[in-house]
This record gives C-alpha cells, sequence and structure tokens, in this order.
C-alpha cells in the first residue's frame, strides 16, 4: 500500500496531473483554478474518468523529481517563483534545485546569441560580475555563448545567478555546460518548466525566455542577431513593463544586427557595466547640502535651478560677471562646484 502523502505532495501531483491533461496548457490551468476554486475541482472538471489514472503518474513523476534533488512547486504555493505569476501564462508547476534567494530581486537578464564576438564574450562577463558584486542577482537561459559568460561572470564575482532551462532540470544543453549546471544547481537556482527527463525541442527554447524576462527587472541583450531568442526575451520583457538595454556593437557585426536595432528602437545603451546597476539599485537618501550663505548660497541656487556658465549665474543672481566668477571659483576650491570642459559649472554636492 502506498505511503499517503502530506496535503502539500496532494497539491503537487494535482498540479501535475492537470497540466499533464491533453489540451491543458498553462493558460486554461489558469483559467480551470478560477473557475472552479481549487485544483482538485479543476482536474475533474478538464478530465473526467481519467482522474485516477492522471494522478499515479504525477505520483511517479513527483517522486522521481525530488529523488533526483529537485523540488515542485505548483502556481499558488509559497516557494513558488512569484515573478513568474506576473506573466499572462505563468507555467503552472516549476521544478527547481537551488535556494530560491537566488532570484530575489533586484535582478537583471543577461541574454544574448550562442555565437558572440569576442568582445561580447567580455561585455557580458563584465556586467555580470559587476552586478553581482553589487548585489544584483544574474539571470539567464544557461545557453552556449552570452548565456553561460553571463553565468560564469555571477559565479566568479560569488554572487547570486539564476539558470532557466529549456529542458528538465537534469538534462543538459549544451552538454558542455555541465559543470557550469552543477554549481549554479549548489550556489544558485536552477529553474524548469518541464518535468524530469524532458529533453526539450525547438519550442521550449523560446518559451523558457519568457519566464528569464519575467524574473528580472531588466533585460540586458548584450550581442544578438536579428532571429536572436534573445530578442524574444527583450519582447516579453518590454510585454511585462520591465526595462530594456543594449550593449552597442559595431554596425558590421552581423551578430549584433538584432540588438544594435534595438537601441536604436530606444532600447537604454549600456556603455559601462555600471550603467546596469544604476538602473537598477536606487540611490540612497540624499546628502545634505553644503551650508552656504550669501552670494555663495545665490550662486549655488543658480547651479541646481539649471544655470550652467558664470554668465548664466550671473544673470540669474544679479552678480557682476567678475564676482560670479570669483563666488563660483571659490565654491571650486572647496569642491563644491566642477567646471567642464565647455566652461559649465556643475554643483557636486546635491541639496535635500
Amino acid at each position: 500500500m502506498a505511503t499517503p502523502l502530506s496535503p502539500d505532495a496532494l497539491a503537487r501531483c494535482d498540479a501535475l496531473a492537470l497540466r499533464a491533461v491533453r489540451g491543458v496548457g498553462d493558460v486554461a490551468a489558469r483559467q480551470l483554478l478560477d473557475s472552479h476554486g481549487g485544483l482538485a475541482a479543476a482536474l475533474h472538471a478538464a478530465a473526467p474518468g481519467e482522474v485516477a489514472v492522471l494522478r499515479q503518474q504525477a505520483r511517479r513523476q513527483l517522486e522521481a523529481a525530488e529523488a533526483a534533488g529537485m523540488r515542485v512547486r505548483w502556481l499558488q504555493e509559497a516557494e513558488y517563483p512569484p515573478r513568474l505569476r506576473d506573466l499572462p501564462d505563468p507555467p503552472l508547476v516549476c521544478f527547481l534545485r537551488g535556494a530560491l534567494p537566488a532570484a530575489d530581486p533586484p535582478a537583471v537578464a543577461i541574454v544574448g546569441t550562442r555565437h558572440p564576438s569576442a568582445a561580447g564574450v567580455r561585455a557580458a562577463k563584465a556586467i555580470a560580475r559587476c552586478c553581482a558584486a553589487a548585489g544584483v542577482s544574474v539571470v539567464s537561459g544557461l545557453a552556449q555563448g552570452i548565456d553561460g559568460a553571463a553565468h560564469a561572470g555571477a559565479l566568479e564575482a560569488e554572487g547570486r545567478t539564476v539558470a532557466v532551462l529549456g529542458t528538465g532540470l537534469d538534462v543538459c544543453y549544451p552538454r558542455g555546460h555541465q559543470p557550469l549546471q552543477d554549481r549554479i544547481g549548489r550556489e544558485g537556482l536552477l529553474v524548469s518548466e518541464l518535468p524530469s527527463g524532458d529533453t526539450g525541442h525547438p519550442g521550449t527554447f523560446p518559451r523558457r525566455n519568457r519566464l528569464i524576462a519575467a524574473l528580472a527587472d531588466l533585460t540586458v541583450v548584450v550581442e544578438a542577431g536579428e532571429r536572436s531568442g534573445a530578442l524574444i526575451t527583450a519582447d516579453r520583457a518590454l510585454e511585462l513593463g520591465r526595462g530594456v538595454a543594449c550593449v552597442p556593437n559595431a554596425i558590421d557585426l552581423a551578430s549584433a544586427r538584432g540588438s544594435n536595432a534595438l537601441l536604436k528602437a530606444g532600447a537604454e545603451p549600456i556603455l559601462d557595466p555600471t550603467d546596469v546597476v544604476a538602473l537598477l539599485v536606487a540611490p540612497g537618501p540624499p546628502s545634505p547640502g553644503p551650508s552656504l550663505d550669501g552670494d555663495a548660497a545665490r550662486c549655488w541656487d543658480a547651479l541646481r535651478a539649471g544655470s550652467g556658465t558664470v554668465a548664466d549665474v550671473a544673470q540669474r543672481t544679479g552678480l557682476a560677471v567678475r564676482e560670479a566668477a570669483a563666488v563660483l571659483s571659490r565654491l571650486e576650491v572647496d569642491g563644491l562646484v566642477a567646471f567642464d570642459l565647455l566652461g559649465v559649472a556643475h554643483p557636486q554636492v546635491p541639496v535635500r
């Protein structure tokens, strides 16, 4: 006689069984849940007469996954990755290996071509290292090329990384990434909507891109051709109201035509790895402004109001140009003002 399952395990079995019903995808499963108020009722409505068989198959699937070190979580469980619920078609069931906090915000998706240039690989690693060092989780798809470089960069910085697979968690594709996949399973998080043993097919890899986009606050396309799956990730990110950024590449680089086109369409340009962190990490409270009075305070206020050159400051404050220049020079010596090459003055301490 089979050992009785806990209520949580029973629910996971019913979720697996519902997902296995022919013709029931993630959207239909969610609609059934909403209509019938629970998994068991949804399962009986979707497959009357097949429930017992489906539950037996689901139990075997659940036990096999757990024996292989995976956790199976369904849509309404606490440990289900919460950001996936933002999708219009969240997976009814997720398979997880590793630490769920690896997916905590802030998070960036770093994606791109499987056949990048050497510069693209360097950029992906540099961005991932910088983000990981700043406490930003790096999300990608464990594919060859940019994805693998992003995961590797995050691990080099001893940071958080999440790999979303287009296969079951016990299948490695590409095979050369087995050590990387194993390490992410130990130190980060592996996520898949596919069960154990599923080798995937051409359609599962584009579909997993929606999960990558959902798990991240920002998607950075490092280098992508015109038909790259990374562009699908960018599209899904935009549909979710998330940001998209791109690394500019040479105009004659075929593997970057897609990402360069995103830049032309208005994606945020990434000129330095710290640009990504700046887009993700909110600044702290503003520093107190300097304690100034008289002409110095008037000049400072003029700069904060938008004046830039000495002549602008003089006009706004009513000072003579010579007097405004003298005040700004003193502020420059005190480190409160800096002049650029065009002679425009910039305040160096933000005012509350």
